[in-house]
């Protein structure tokens, strides 16, 4: 959640994991690939669903889609209301994968859906937004209160969340250059590694890994 009033932005650490006026925390995954496999969104707290929405499609957003959009930028998503004027909001959901309805009773570690890549997203993620008598409130630092380098004393974390700078994601290997539209989408590493680097090892063996790699391309 971004700190800073100003056209800058800072995190709750006063870092750049953040964009200017974002409202909320982002759970990301590591690849359009890990989404297609599925991975499921989870109610953070007891609560009752006070609004659902699952016809967005999943696709990059571009300016050419600012009309479908049409402030939808939520996508997919859910608002859970929960005890002493709590809400959370679920956005960026996979379509077609919210399996709540309005008026639905939850329990914390309930899963609401899947984590998807709808309304104004440019990578598969979950955005949690929370509120508290309709504030945003930021669950590394609810009380508002910031220092700079130091962890907040209370959170809404019931596992403390580490929060580094940045990372490795994945790693791969190819014999070219990748497109970039293939490494966001996790299938840019060749799918085997078996030639062998003593040329003397070629064998039947060795000609049927070769002629897969080459059906693999």
């Amino acid at each position: 959640m971004d700190h800073d009033r100003s056209d800058a932005a800072s995190d709750f650490q006063c870092g750049s994991l953040i964009y200017d006026t974002h409202k909320g925390t982002d759970f990301g995954l590591a690849s359009l690939a890990a989404m297609e496999r599925g991975v499921d969104v989870f109610v953070s707290a007891p609560g009752t669903v006070l609004g659902v929405r699952n016809d967005m499609r999943d696709i990059l957003c571009t300016s050419d889609l600012s009309g479908e959009i049409n402030g939808r930028d939520c996508g997919n998503g859910i608002v859970v209301a929960h005890d002493d004027g709590w809400e959370t909001q679920y956005c960026h959901m996979r379509e077609g994968s919210v399996s709540v309805f309005v008026g639905d009773l939850f329990e914390s570690g309930d899963v609401l859906g899947q984590v998807g890549l709808s309304g104004r997203t440019q990578f598969p993620h979950v955005h949690i937004l929370v509120r508290q008598s309709g504030q945003t409130a930021d669950p590394f630092a609810p009380d508002g209160v910031i220092d700079c380098g130091t962890p907040a004393a209370h959170t809404l974390w019931a596992v403390p969340i580490d929060t580094p700078a940045g990372g490795l994601l994945s790693t791969g290997f190819f014999d070219s250059v990748p497109d970039y539209a293939d490494v966001k989408a996790g299938t840019a590493a060749a799918r085997r590694a078996c030639r062998p680097l003593d040329l003397r090892l070629w064998s039947a063996t060795w000609r049927r890994c070769y002629a897969h790699d080459r059906r693999a391309r």
